[in-house]
């Protein structure tokens, strides 16, 4: 298998976390976006120039994250990131959405708002997307009262597509007022496959956000 990423993007960390929680052999090829001619060459193999992309042994192209962890899942099944349960894969299914849509969509919103101008920021769409963000964390704080990962004892997909997201919304927005969500993120990080995935894209997202125009909180 080749897997196409960025070591700081957080939609290659979610599957960097699934592929080295399965423990799985593949071939990782750095893609640089930035590159004009790396990225004319990518898009022979995703036209939509995102990251990541798998290609499978057998040729097939995958692509979205959620996408090729439910396709590494159903293939190598010795470490499943998906419960048998069909109402936890529902309820997976439905906080990953939820970590995707309101928390990453927020924290992008937010980090696009400081970049802006100090008089251009705070736009209604900014605040909503706030709301939204915050709603988003309480109810996985609400969650994670009683539980180890997203859904119960089973560390899954929710929980791959979470640790990135959670890792760099501290860029922009301080959670630790959430005990449960606090907590639930410092165990992620004491798991063996998220601290070498945040570490090897610690250098690279350290340079992006040193060269920003409006400082930020460099926490990662």
């Amino acid at each position: 298998m080749k897997l196409y990423y960025a070591p700081a993007s957080s939609y290659s960390q979610r599957v960097l976390i699934a592929m080295k929680e399965k423990g799985l052999d593949f071939t990782p090829i750095e893609v640089n976006l930035f590159d004009a001619e790396s990225r004319k060459q990518y898009l022979q193999i995703n036209r939509f120039g995102k990251i990541p992309t798998l290609i499978t042994d057998d040729g097939e192209v995958i692509l979205e994250a959620r996408v090729i962890i439910e396709y590494l899942d159903s293939y190598y099944r010795d470490i499943s990131l998906i419960p048998q349960d069909i109402k936890l894969v529902l309820e997976m299914r439905m906080l990953e959405r939820i970590v995707d849509v309101y928390i990453n969509g927020g924290r992008e919103a937010l980090f696009k708002d400081s970049q802006r101008p100090k008089q251009e920021r705070g736009k209604k769409e900014v605040v909503k997307a706030k709301r939204l963000l915050e709603e988003a964390c309480t109810l996985l704080d609400e969650k994670l009262a009683n539980r180890t990962w997203l859904v119960g004892e089973q560390f899954t997909l929710a929980d791959c597509s979470a640790a990135p997201t959670l890792s760099y919304l501290r860029i922009v927005y301080n959670y630790e007022h959430l005990p449960s969500l606090t907590a639930y993120f410092k165990r992620l990080k004491t798991k063996a496959s998220v601290e070498k995935v945040f570490a090897s894209g610690r250098e690279q997202m350290m340079q992006m956000l040193s060269a920003l125009p409006y400082p930020v909180n460099i926490c990662i």
